[in-house]
């Protein structure tokens, strides 16, 4: 018979071992071999039965498999004999009959030993996974001393991660908890010579002594930054692999001189990450907008050392309080609470696995683990085929870094860590760290009412970190909200947990107010600001805003002369913003769009939501408008001919969206007449596409995309776009933070460029 390999990814494991093993565990059972051949009364039965569920003369235990196997050959037996009488041999069945039971029974017998093997195989996984947890509990009981100046307790007092995780928080969570869902925040807000303003909030009784209002709260103190790895309190065996790899990455960018002396190391640190670590390290939610392609790298060693850094002081505490109980001097009375309801402890969020793919990399090279099971299927899965065309020369240097490799949106793995072993795919209530997508765990928490639904190793998420958060708007941003609703609930089942060992605050329900968050993006949108005021309530460590002191604006890489008007929409609320813009559009824009293509045709109208396209779509072809559209969902063959007549004049009009310049990156030609119905999220597609405005001398395009005879034309370009008061964030991307104030709150309802 061939291998079988189990369901949880481990190795492989002889079937044909595994039947012999409860073949034989049958055959020793000297009651099964009484019943199989003895055709005595019902009180030799029954007492037959008593032994092989005491586990006599069989050697069998209660409730093993075995002894169900058991109670399935002289079940029968043993319910007549409840009733009383004798059990009856019938001798006098034919043979046909007794050959369609035994061949019946055969049937049931393989079912049961195949069933039972693959219990024994998922038996054999968990034996193993419990015999490392041994070696690791042995282990830590051999080094009671850590190197990293652990006291009587497992880790030192002064540890940020004891004042911020011990179970002594549970006495204030009650009170705390009720103050952040009430929302009583108090910001104070300071700059940062690197980071730019940082806005610290805390809640209004950590910054006063009484219980009074704070009418001028305290200003924050930051954290110093680390000068050292042992400043940064990084566990001692995260030194050394830490040391080589910011070596090999070179941070610093520094560059050797020929024949100079060896210059000394570089700093364990650059001063970005420095600055973030001190507030990782802190335990504070961080929400991080000046997130660039230039400075990922450091941003995700940073968050991984902290990662690991956490899981590998969480595990240590846990391990040698597990060697303190069982030790023989232990006091009856000693209590170690030093556990969440399950092992996951970190969840890191990735929008594509390309992402993932370099986030788990680093996170192998930060772990100092000497063996790492499944990596090669890992890289097989979430690296780039080869034979994958490279990408267009002409796309710009920030679409070409994300979606350089594979960048399937769906994906999960876990992480699971020992003192020697990383071992990939682990499953999900045995590991460490989850790498995910929001998509790929929406698929697994599921929505109420499916039947296959989990979401309960979750509930111990101590630490989420949402690198690229900007992505996951051009995604599904409902993934994340969905995804955070779920975090740290009280789960369904128990999942072997020992609850004599589970922190106070977590099963008061408290502990999402524990819970650090990382959300680190390339902008500041207003769903990444209530997801952040929302669901990230960390009333111990504080949260903290991070975002760049001025912003220049996009407007100034405009390169066309053309005429760029901005329109403030007039609107009173956020609830009615949607319409006033809708009916703007129709009554002001479209009539003088529908004039100038009497003279000219080739007017783009760029929408950046969907549902505001389709709403578009449908009136202009109510109101029989020849428009094309392109939109993420438009086939690639449907987009050739769109792009065609809207060059060539076939068609007047043309609307797309912002989803769709975030994938395809296309450079649109033929556009006289730009319309940005709403501002884009990202600022820089604003430039992106007034600069695709042609005014003069302009070549055709066919259908495939190849450029054609040059035909001159020489008309006048325009460009408008509309915005509300509510359209802050977006309008400060393009305009810059200096004409942002004016163009929101002044009287002037228009506002021109050049």
């Amino acid at each position: 018979m061939p291998k079988r390999k189990s369901t949880s990814h481990s190795d492989d494991w002889d079937a044909p071992s595994a039947f012999s093993k409860l073949v034989k565990g049958l055959k020793r059972s000297s009651a099964a071999k009484r019943i199989s051949t003895t055709n005595g009364t019902a009180e030799d039965v029954s007492a037959a039965a008593v032994g092989v569920k005491n586990g006599k003369k069989g050697g069998v235990r209660d409730g093993g498999e075995d002894s169900k196997r058991m109670y399935q050959v002289f079940g029968g037996a043993r319910k007549k004999a409840r009733k009383g009488g004798d059990v009856e041999v019938e001798e006098d069945r034919s043979e046909e009959q007794v050959e369609v039971e035994e061949e019946e029974s055969d049937q049931e017998d393989g079912d049961d030993l195949q069933s039972a093997a693959d219990e024994q195989g998922e038996s054999e996984e968990e034996s193993e996974e419990e015999e490392e947890d041994e070696e690791e509990v042995a282990a830590a009981a051999a080094e009671e001393a850590d190197s990293d100046s652990d006291d009587a307790t497992g880790q030192s007092a002064t540890d940020l991660w004891e004042r911020h995780f011990g179970d002594h928080v549970s006495e204030s969570l009650a009170f705390a908890s009720a103050s952040a869902d009430a929302n009583e925040w108090v910001t104070s807000v300071t700059t940062d010579d690197l980071l730019g303003t940082v806005a610290h909030a805390t809640l209004k009784s950590s910054t006063t002594s009484d219980t009074s209002p704070a009418t001028s709260p305290l200003p924050p103190s930051l954290p110093p930054r680390p000068a050292s790895l042992v400043a940064a309190q990084i566990k001692q065996r995260l030194h050394e692999p830490w040391t080589k790899y910011v070596a090999s990455k070179n941070f610093a960018n520094t560059t050797p001189t020929p024949g100079a002396p060896t210059p000394p190391p570089p700093p364990p640190f650059t001063p970005l990450q420095a600055g973030m670590l001190s507030h990782m390290g802190s335990y504070k939610d961080i929400l991080y907008t000046q997130q660039t392609r230039s400075n990922t790298a450091e941003l995700r060693a940073t968050y991984a050392l902290h990662a690991l850094n956490h899981v590998y002081k969480t595990r240590d505490r846990v391990l040698k309080n597990t060697a303190k109980l069982r030790a023989d001097t232990v006091s009856p009375d000693l209590e170690c609470r030093d556990q969440a309801f399950t092992r996951p402890k970190v969840l890191i969020l990735a929008p594509f696995k390309n992402a993932a793919l370099d986030i788990v990399s680093t996170l192998m090279a930060l772990s100092g683990t000497k063996q790492q099971d499944n990596k090669k299927r890992f890289f097989d899965e979430f690296g780039s085929d080869d034979t994958e065309p490279t990408h267009d020369s002409k796309k710009p240097l920030d679409h070409k870094w994300l979606f350089d490799g594979n960048i399937d949106d769906c994906f999960r793995v876990g992480l699971k860590f020992s003192r020697t072993q990383l071992k990939l795919y682990a499953d999900f209530y045995s590991s460490d760290i989850i790498v995910a997508s929001p998509l790929g765990l929406r698929m697994v928490i599921g929505a109420p009412g499916e039947k296959k639904r989990d979401f309960d190793f979750l509930a111990g998420i101590e630490v989420v970190v949402a690198d690229m958060a900007d992505t996951y708007l051009m995604q599904n941003w409902d993934h994340m909200t969905h995804l955070f609703s779920h975090l740290n609930l009280i789960p369904k089942d128990a999942h072997g947990c020992d609850f004599s060992r589970v922190r106070a605050y977590y099963l008061d329900g408290k502990a999402a107010y524990v819970r650090q968050t990382i959300i680190l993006t390339r902008f500041l949108a207003p769903e990444i600001n209530a997801l952040f005021n929302r669901h990230c309530k960390n009333v111990v460590g504080g949260k903290l805003k991070v975002r760049a002191a001025a912003i220049k604006g996009t407007i100034a890489d405009v390169a066309v002369q053309a005429p760029q008007i901005f329109h403030r929409v007039p609107t009173q609320s956020p609830a009615t913003a949607d319409d006033d813009r809708f009916a703007f559009f129709v009554d002001t824009i479209l009539p003088t769009l529908r004039d100038s293509v009497v003279q000219q045709k080739h007017s783009l109208v760029f929408v950046p939501s969907y549902f505001d396209f389709v709403r578009i779509r449908n009136y202009l072809e109510e109101h029989h408008y020849d428009a094309v559209e392109l939109c993420e969902y438009t086939p690639t063959r449907d987009i050739s001919r769109a792009r065609s007549d809207f060059f060539h004049g076939r068609a007047s009009y043309a609307l797309t969206t912002e989803r769709f310049h975030f994938f395809r990156r296309y450079r649109l030609r033929g556009i006289q007449h730009l319309v940005f119905y709403g501002l884009p999220e990202y600022g820089e597609y604003y430039a992106e596409m007034v600069n695709m405005l042609e005014s003069g001398d302009r070549k055709s395009i066919s259908s495939s995309g190849s450029e054609g005879p040059t035909t001159g034309t020489g008309t006048v370009v325009t460009c408008a776009a509309l915005y509300t008061r509510y359209d802050r964030l977006k309008l400060e991307r393009v305009v810059g933070t200096q004409r942002v104030a004016r163009m929101c709150e002044g009287d002037k309802e228009a506002f021109m460029f050049t």
